[in-house]
């Protein structure tokens, strides 16, 4: 059992390093930084590789692999897709993860050096320097640039910088230029094209050009923190019910406060107390921390933490989930230096509590080489847990404990993929004690049938495809496992949408399992229903999907 459980915690680790991988990968491609590869990028990075390798690059062959890659043909690729398309090319070879991660990394730096190459605009060192310098700058936390800050930003620019760059980068004339639908104000766009234009008429190498604005950045965060050791005091916001519900994320924001009706569920929050932030907090687990221990929860619980940015056209601030796993990554250094900013909305949302797992660790999905040899062992029926019943509203109760399946039987857990535009992905957390006697998670993808005939002349509408992750039944044994699904890294692009003054007060990770499976060998004789699903519906296991029907009283 222990040498099971060490190759189990073995494999996690190396299918993390291979995700890891492939994200850095993702961002490498994703030039303008928008979370999805349009053609331009896709095509543009491949055609320099190919180049830099002495390979031929034909541009129709490329544009066919990006087009099987764009699965729901919406001209653009993001991440999921992108990963099948690296992973299948990989599916046809011996390569163990670590030696697929290894070759991801080696893809990822050809990529970041042939970005380098294509000039200043394409570094993804600069860009994120840039963008550093425009919150540096926006002195106030407005998200936007006055005259008063540009002229204030000149003077360090012409200390710092003056031998090494035009002073006349970010002078009065250069204001002016680079304000181009004249509102009096620049935006972050408008300081990007400014600088990027600037850049590619200077005569240094994108590496020196880094060097000076990393330079520029250390002396103005020394500038902001000289003499601050903490934040002003900020209030903490918890919601306001005491067991919130989950919810997806077209049914959350309707009842919720507006730009345009701020008394709408003005008491779906609470103010839970007030804390000033130390300036040396690094990670969002140093701040999940500090907020545990204000608001007096166990340390084994996780917290999803938001504050809200500076305000967007319109007035509307975004919703912003605090990250940040390891020192320099994220955004913790940053929200601290904007919540002391005169501006800035001194508040944090604090939502989706729940416990961690103590014993459990995360799983990843099978790899493409291993579906087929799992899913032939799905010889018996599949056992399925659907995340409409089990999570939306108040939900249902789960399974008795334990869950008896035979060799070869599944439990699955169905769960949804996509949220709908302009929103991206659900993600899923999978969670489990073992692997050995039920498998690691087999994802197929499924596109539900319309569940009735439209009207006439109605239009129709299609389903929302799901995910469904099969686990199999392997060997005898227990095994305990429990799936998180969500959209907290959501809430942005969802309050811009609809205008929304915080965070949903419903909650956007919701929690299938913990699922206790015992799986016992079938007695001599028994046949086998396979493939063959039956649902839970919170009472017992039926041929039909979703909650039991509640049995009214006759009158």
């Amino acid at each position: 059992a222990a040498a099971a459980a060490a190759a189990a915690k073995a494999a996690a680790a190396a299918a993390a390093e291979v995700d890891a991988a492939m994200e850095a990968l993702f961002k490498a491609y994703d030039i303008d930084e928008s979370g999805e590869l349009s053609r331009e990028e896709f095509l543009g990075i491949e055609m320099r590789l190919n180049f830099e390798e002495g390979t031929e690059f034909r541009s129709m062959a490329g544009l066919a692999k990006m087009t099987l890659t764009d699965t729901d043909s919406s001209g653009t690729l993001d991440y999921e897709e992108f990963r099948t398309r690296f992973l299948s090319a990989y599916s046809d070879t011996n390569l163990t993860s670590s030696e697929i991660a290894e070759l991801l990394n080696i893809q990822t730096q050809k990529a970041l050096q042939e970005r380098a190459r294509m000039g200043p605009r394409y570094h993804a060192g600069i860009r994120a320097a840039l963008r550093k310098l425009f919150s540096l700058f926006d002195v106030d936390g407005n998200g936007f640039l006055s005259p008063e800050e540009w002229i204030s930003a000149q003077k360090t620019v012409a200390i710092e910088v003056s031998d090494d760059l035009d002073e006349g980068w970010i002078d009065e004339a250069a204001f002016q230029a680079a304000d181009t639908n004249g509102d009096g104000v620049l935006d972050i766009g408008e300081f990007l094209e400014s600088s990027f234009s600037m850049f590619e008429g200077v005569k240094k190498r994108t590496e020196d050009l880094l060097a000076i604005l990393q330079r520029m950045v250390h002396l103005l965060e020394k500038e902001l923190l000289d003499g601050k050791k903490e934040t002003p005091p900020v209030a903490i916001w918890v919601q306001a019910k005491d067991k919130p519900v989950f919810q997806p994320p077209q049914e959350a924001w309707k009842d919720e406060t507006t730009i345009e009706d701020p008394d709408e569920g003005a008491d779906l929050w609470q103010e839970a107390g007030e804390i000033a932030l130390p300036m040396n907090l690094s990670t969002a687990e140093d701040v999940a921390a500090l907020l545990r221990l204000t608001l007096k929860k166990p340390p084994d619980t996780w917290l999803s933490l938001y504050f809200l940015g500076a305000p967007r056209d319109g007035g509307v601030r975004p919703v912003v989930l605090i990250r940040g796993e390891r020192p320099g990554e994220g955004n913790v250094q940053a929200m601290l230096q904007y919540l002391c900013k005169p501006q800035a909305d001194l508040r944090l949302f604090v939502k989706n509590m729940r416990k961690r797992p103590q014993k459990l660790t995360r799983q990843p999905r099978a790899f493409l080489e291993e579906r087929d040899t799992i899913m032939n062992k799905r010889t018996g029926q599949c056992w399925g847990l659907d995340w409409e019943t089990q999570l939306v509203g108040e939900g249902q109760k789960l399974p008795p404990r334990p869950m008896v399946v035979s060799i070869g039987d599944a439990l699955v857990v169905e769960v949804p993929v996509e949220c709908g535009p302009p929103l991206d992905r659900f993600t899923t957390g999978i969670y489990m004690d073992e692997t050995t006697v039920l498998s690691k998670p087999v994802d197929e993808n499924i596109v539900p049938k319309p569940k009735k005939k439209p009207k006439k002349k109605a239009a129709v509408v299609e389903p929302d495809p799901l995910l469904q992750l099969n686990f199999v039944a392997q060997k005898e044994g227990k095994c305990v496992l429990f799936v998180d699904v969500g959209w907290e890294d959501q809430e942005e692009p969802l309050a811009l949408e609809h205008r929304l003054c915080r965070p949903v007060h419903e909650n956007s990770i919701a929690r299938i399992g913990p699922v206790e499976v015992e799986v016992q060998v079938p007695p001599p004789g028994t046949k086998t229903d396979s493939g063959v699903f039956v649902w839970w519906n919170g009472e017992k296991w039926s041929n039909k999907k979703g909650p039991a029907k509640k049995k009214g009283k006759k009158k």
